[in-house]
């Protein structure tokens, strides 16, 4: 028995000895520890949501670092598409938003969405006082017409040269730069710092030695989500072989630093997701964005299995991850985009205006496809029958699928899935002798085509739970003292997202934890 005793005893003590390892994302200070950096706050990840904070900072007084894993900053900010809600009225937007957590009964903190509002309203003005050459551009008004207020959400981006996320990020870093806010980039952070329950600062991987950074009032954590974290997928994202359109430096960095130190996730399975197709050789998948209209979407078996033309862009996920619970598979991922000569020659299959793949590694793909038919990356078959066999799916199923598209499209009425034929017209319109604009059309002239597809991440919305001054909660809804975050990392957006307000988001609980933490009373 003593023996059997000693052999348990090891057993749970094994665990604690592993504990400090290098998987570790936390660290207790002693008064042995080496300081090799001081500042007041230390901002983790450059992108919108860490250049906010930075600025915020700075301005407050406080002595500020930011650290970036990757060789230049931007984060995913600098991949989007750099939209941006201002809205007319708070109380209006308060109204609109909160409807789109009960769409899908996602979890919801009216506080957070309220703080949000308040401060949002103010972005015009917020951009006039950083630099008053920022020019804006409206891009846009609400994903969501039928849910009441609508129409005080208006979509901005920043005037420039380049994409809109790339010219936001570039206007925000040119601020930084005249602050003279010093930034360490190929620094990844290792762990977090502290004492008892005080963040205090940050071990940094830095010219491949570990140094450590003292943080007197704060560590901002703007990682981003776990869109390339394959742990973290499996766990949290429903579905299989889900990929990424955005930066390949989110691999749930700050999520796991958080969690380290007692942090409360949430929003663990929330997500805005397109469908995205592989070029071999990018780091990322190519945005899936048809400016055709003459295509659908078939599964494994050579079936529609949705409304591919009117489905939520941000939510292309939720449509090809149901679970087949009799084959035990997935049998819309991948899917496949299926579409003829005309549709190939009418217009582009995506637009070149975010992406990873796009802005950063500068892939550009080819109006007409011909580049990618000739790689192989889109399927080209004189017949159907032909197609079904280079995409393996059963040839009798896929031609059945394309006849009765083409009767519905030349019916006017998409009997399966109630897909839109043309666009609803206002009566303003009507009056004004305006034709609507043709959205469906058949798929009936070979050559035929076929793209694979599979669900890639713009970005996820889950990560530590935050309260209204961006401080990071623990388990007990409490703050954990000097921690904050912004931007997607533990975003207050749930499963329905309004698109351009992740890049708000950014902006405004940046500049909120960039207030916060340079006012918080350095640690002892």
């Amino acid at each position: 028995m003593t023996k059997r005793r000693s052999f348990l005893k090891s057993l749970i003590a094994a665990p604690v000895a592993l504990a400090p390892a290098a998987h570790s994302f936390a660290q207790e200070i002693s008064p042995n520890t080496k300081w090799d950096k001081e500042t007041d706050v230390v901002v983790v990840g450059f992108g919108g949501a860490g250049a906010a904070a930075a600025i915020a900072s700075a301005q407050g007084g406080a002595k500020t670092l930011i650290l970036e894993k990757m060789p230049q900053g931007g984060g995913n900010t600098a991949c989007a598409g750099g939209g941006f809600i201002i809205p007319k009225n708070a109380d209006d937007a308060f109204v609109y938003l909160k409807e789109t957590f009960t769409l899908s009964d996602s979890d919801l903190e009216e506080e957070l969405v309220r703080a949000f509002c308040n401060e949002a309203v103010k972005t015009r003005e917020y951009f006039e006082v950083l630099d008053n050459s920022i020019q804006l551009r409206k891009a846009g008004n609400a994903n969501f017409p039928q849910l009441p207020r609508s129409e005080t959400i208006v979509k901005y981006a920043v005037k420039g040269p380049k994409t809109g996320g790339m010219n936001l990020f570039n206007a925000l870093k040119n601020v930084i730069d005249k602050q003279g806010t010093e930034v360490w980039y190929n620094a990844p952070a290792v762990k977090l710092l502290k004492k008892d329950n005080i963040v205090v600062g940050v071990q940094v991987r830095k010219d491949g030695k570990d140094v450590n950074v003292k943080a007197n009032r704060g560590v901002i954590l703007t990682t981003g989500g776990y869109e390339y974290d394959r742990e973290s997928l499996q766990n949290y994202c429903q579905g299989t072989k889900v990929a990424g359109l955005g930066n390949p430096g989110n691999t749930g960095d700050g999520m796991k630093m958080a969690q380290a130190v007692g942090a409360k996730l949430w929003h663990m399975n929330a997500y805005s997701c397109p469908l995205g197709m592989t070029v071999p050789g990018l780091k990322t998948k190519v945005l899936w964005y048809p400016l055709t209209t003459g295509y659908i979407w078939v599964d494994q078996d050579g079936k529609r299995f949705t409304n591919e033309g009117d489905l939520d862009f941000h939510s292309a996920l939720y449509g090809v991850n149901k679970f087949d619970a009799v084959g035990h598979r997935y049998p819309a991922i991948p899917c496949y985009a299926i579409f003829d000569e005309q549709a190939r020659l009418a217009a582009p299959l995506t637009h070149q205006r975010f992406g990873y793949a796009t802005v950063i590694e500068g892939y550009k793909w080819d109006k007409d496809c011909a580049k990618e038919i000739e790689a192989g990356i889109v399927k080209k078959a004189s017949t159907l029958k032909e197609l079904a066999s280079l995409i393996n799916v059963p040839a009798e199923n896929l031609e059945k699928t394309v006849a009765q598209w083409n009767t519905d499209v030349k019916n006017g009425s998409d009997t399966n899935f109630g897909r839109r034929m043309k666009k609803a017209l206002t009566e303003k319109e009507k009056q004004a002798g305006i034709e609507a604009r043709v959205l469906s059309t058949p798929i009936e002239n070979g050559p035929y085509y076929a793209v694979e597809l599979v669900p890639a991440l713009l970005n996820t919305q889950g990560g530590p739970k935050r309260n209204i001054n961006a401080q990071v909660l623990n388990a007990l809804d409490e703050p954990i003292p000097h921690l904050f975050c912004a931007g997607e990392l533990g975003s207050i957006w749930g499963t329905i997202y309004q698109g351009s307000s992740n890049i708000a988001e950014c902006l405004v609980f940046g500049r909120i934890a960039g207030r916060q933490a340079a006012k918080t009373e350095k640690w002892q």
